[in-house]
């Protein structure tokens, strides 16, 4: 194929865009970047697209329409192989650059679908693909209406959404018309908008008997050449705080039968939805009525291609780059290590961060550690309005009791003490 020209489309979210280029320069040596500046400038990245010499342009564009127009146009100047994108954020202009310029890439409907859990729902009632009962949501009088047909204590959560922001599980009518006026009143990150909000079945997610696990897990899967790939399962640490992740743990201890129903559902839902081309990330609840479909992401679940890096050597995020060219995987993960990401997630209510130890000085104590990523400083504000999480990391080990002994040595080291507090000043500003 020689040297194929690739577009990354970077802004916020997702496999950081420095990761990224280091990983797709795997694939080709031309480059191409158009950077979303809605959220911050371009500066470092293209400062870092630069010292790896590559070939092609970097672009920036104000949103995601301009995004579009500016990749159009490149490929007027040097005709674009792919295009591909690890953030959420950017899955709409993806979709439609390659549906205008004739590449590898899901379908706009596909994508619209899959960034919508209210139309996520539909399809699998339509489609029968295991998933929690629903009612949709548009406006307050469907919620007395919902409430009834799906009873409470159930799950609320926005039809767009990432990270489990604003996703509550409500017990009382008063916390439901609650929970939808603070959904409709918090700004989020995206540059698209959807109405529609969703109350769920609950589902016993929050620990899976005594294994010391969450009773859900993630399927990661991979779209190439027509074929679907299902990589691994991703199990899920127990849910101590709401929804709020806590982190994920490769490889999965599930047993064959299980991880055989678990990706089967997966499987479903990726075709229900009519995903084709890379990463799918769909998580899936383990019931005692057998696995159900939370939600499909037509992404890589954002630690995954650093975990799979850690746990079995595999570039995740060079092979999605190949999947956008319309190429097969080079190969399939095999696990001869341990990848734990640990969430550390805010407690309900408005804190201070009275005392944390310095990121730098725990690095140098756990040589284990892979990264480490404090979202706020000490005086800072913590609260869950733009993150639900104090911190996280990603430990590597030989297996996955080391791993868990690991986390809980470099949680404590980390030194995270919170205090009441209102007059602190806002948390860093980190993805």
């Amino acid at each position: 194929m020689g040297s194929p020209h690739l577009l990354l489309l970077a802004g916020i979210g997702g496999h950081a865009p420095e990761e990224a280029l280091d990983s797709l320069s795997s694939v080709t040596d031309t480059i191409s970047v158009v950077y979303v500046t809605a959220w911050r400038p371009s500066a470092p990245v293209r400062a870092g697209w630069e010292r790896r010499g590559l070939r092609g342009e970097f672009l920036d564009a104000a949103d995601l329409e301009e995004a579009v127009e500016a990749a159009v146009a490149l490929d007027g100047r040097h005709a674009l192989d792919g295009v591909v994108t690890y953030s959420e954020l950017l899955l709409r202009p993806q979709a439609e650059i390659a549906e205008r310029l004739g590449l590898p890439g899901n379908r706009p409907d596909a994508v619209a679908v899959a960034q919508s859990k209210a139309r996520q729902r539909l399809v699998f009632a339509e489609r029968g693909v295991p998933s929690p009962g629903f009612e949709v949501i548009v406006d307050e009088r469907d919620l007395a209406a919902a409430a009834a047909r799906v009873g409470l204590p159930g799950v609320f959560k926005p039809s767009l959404g990432a990270g489990s922001q604003s996703v509550r599980l409500v017990s009382t009518y008063a916390e439901l018309i609650h929970a939808f006026a603070a959904a409709r009143a918090e700004k989020t990150a995206f540059l698209q908008s959807d109405e529609a909000y969703l109350l769920e079945e609950r589902m016993a997610l929050e620990e899976d008997g005594d294994a010391g696990y969450a009773a859900y897990c993630s399927v990661e899967s991979l779209l190439a050449a027509g074929t679907a790939h299902h990589l691994a399962v991703t199990d899920r640490l127990p849910l101590e705080h709401g929804y709020a992740e806590e982190g994920c743990v490769l490889p999965s201890r599930l047993d064959a039968a299980t991880t055989a129903a678990v990706v089967d559902v997966a499987d479903q839902a990726i075709r229900a939805i009519g995903l084709t081309c890379g990463a799918v990330h769909t998580e899936v609840a383990l019931t005692v009525d057998g696995p159900k479909v939370i939600e499909v992401n037509a992404r890589a679940g954002g630690p995954l291609p650093a975990m799979f890096k850690v746990a079995a050597g595999y570039d995740y995020a060079a092979e999605i780059g190949r999947s956008s060219l319309g190429l097969p995987p080079t190969g399939l993960p095999e696990f001869t290590r341990a990848a734990l990401l640990r969430f550390l997630p805010i407690p309900a209510g408005s804190w201070r961060v009275a005392a944390q130890t310095p990121a730098e000085e725990v690095l140098r104590a756990f040589p284990e550690l892979v990264y480490l990523s404090p979202r706020f400083l000490p005086g800072q504000q913590a609260n869950r309005q733009r993150t639900l999480h104090l911190a996280s990391f990603l430990v590597d080990a030989p297996d996955v009791p080391t791993a868990r002994v690991l986390t809980s040595q470099v949680e404590r080291a980390l030194g995270i003490r919170l205090v009441p507090g209102f007059d602190a000043t806002a948390g860093a500003d980190r993805d």
